[in-house]
């Protein structure tokens, strides 16, 4: 029994999403979905008992930019699409990516959205199994709802990566540095200047620490990263989207990835670590620990005051043992696959569509 998935926001170009849906896809179900809010309406005359609405990421629905009056109103909206669905027996999935939607302009109508999701939705996904608690200072989600589907690593998905001297030769980077490496969308919320500071203090140690720092950003950012860049450090910056071509040569150059995230509930970036074999440096925040912290692959650094202190030394200490932490990060990232992640997705959804045919049936 198949019918329609439709995904909101529908990214073309996001790797996950493609990943995710391949066994639903295998299996008959038609994928489809939408950017935008006013797409979404559009398309629910489309949608009937049987088929299966998926949201992932809520910053789409309260219109960025917009002022917090009109962003009530998107809410309002949103919460009628919410009950049009229903009505019509299409199943709601909701997967928690993040606390709340990053930079909010209005974090109490996130909230809100939050709680709406959560009370409407038939199955609630969570890819970290802490995530109920993580979130619990915002807004609560029912444990009868919840199911934890994984984010799968990559392997399989990109091409081998070239050997660290070939990505290094491409990317011009000295074949002796010890090169951090961050790379991914650059935004204010990832703890960028806390890695600049850190880079700086660690460099009195490691000999010829080098910074990689590659992925899209903004002016904005770009200024702040200016103001803040360590001294006698070399950096190679690349302020742009980065190719599914090019990523494993960025990942491949690199000795140790360092991701120190503020409010950041799951990331990709830290599986992309594991599929090209680079260990990585993350903020011990209680639900990454709990997820990672048996991954020998996998450092800490604690946060707080002393936090691009506790980095710094995290930093030093993942160098000296970059090279014998790789086998562990590629087993890892061998474990779990796209193929494990997509079939599991599929035994969510035909479970959600054979109590929607029960219901049917009562009805």
């Amino acid at each position: 029994m198949s019918g329609k998935i439709h995904i909101f926001p529908a990214w073309e170009a996001n790797p996950y999403l493609n990943m995710l849906y391949l066994g639903a896809r295998s299996e008959g179900w038609r994928v489809e979905g939408s950017k935008g809010v006013d797409a979404l309406a559009a398309a629910l005359p489309g949608l009937a008992r049987g088929d299966v609405f998926h949201i992932h990421w809520t910053g789409p629905v309260l219109n960025p930019g917009s002022s917090h009056a009109e962003a009530a109103v998107a809410l309002d909206r949103f919460a009628g699409i919410l009950e049009q669905l229903t009505a019509a027996g299409v199943k709601v999935i909701w997967t928690v990516h993040n606390t709340l939607a990053h930079n909010a302009p209005h974090p109490d109508l996130e909230v809100r959205l939050a709680q709406l999701l959560a009370a409407r939705a038939d199955r609630i996904i969570q890819l970290n199994a802490n995530t109920r608690e993580a979130v619990s200072e915002f807004y609560d989600l029912p444990i009868e709802k919840i199911v934890t589907l994984p984010h799968a690593s990559y392997a399989g998905i990109y091409a081998e990566p070239p050997t660290r001297r070939e990505a290094r030769a491409t990317l011009r980077i000295p074949q002796s540095a010890r090169v951090v490496g961050f790379i991914g969308q650059i935004r204010g919320y990832k703890g960028i200047p806390t890695l600049l500071q850190a880079v700086e203090r660690a460099s009195k140690e490691v000999d010829e620490l080098t910074l990689v720092l590659a992925g899209k950003t903004t002016a904005e950012d770009v200024a702040l990263i200016d103001r803040a860049l360590p001294a006698g450090v070399p950096i190679f910056r690349h302020y742009a989207f980065i190719s599914d071509a090019d990523i494993a040569t960025w990942f491949a150059a690199c000795d140790v990835m360092v991701f120190p995230y503020e409010r950041v509930l799951n990331s990709g970036s830290v599986l992309l670590s594991a599929t090209f074999g680079r260990p990585c440096v993350l903020p011990a925040e209680p639900h990454l620990v709990a997820e990672f912290g048996g991954q020998p692959w996998v450092s800490f650094y604690e946060v707080g005051d002393l936090q691009a202190d506790s980095l710094a030394r995290s930093i030093a200490e993942a160098l000296a043992h970059s090279d014998e932490l790789q086998a562990s990060a590629e087993a890892f990232a061998s474990k779990y696959t796209t193929r494990d992640m997509a079939w599991e997705y599929v035994a969510i959804i035909d479970e959600l569509v054979r109590a929607s045919a029960h219901e049917g049936e009562i009805l």
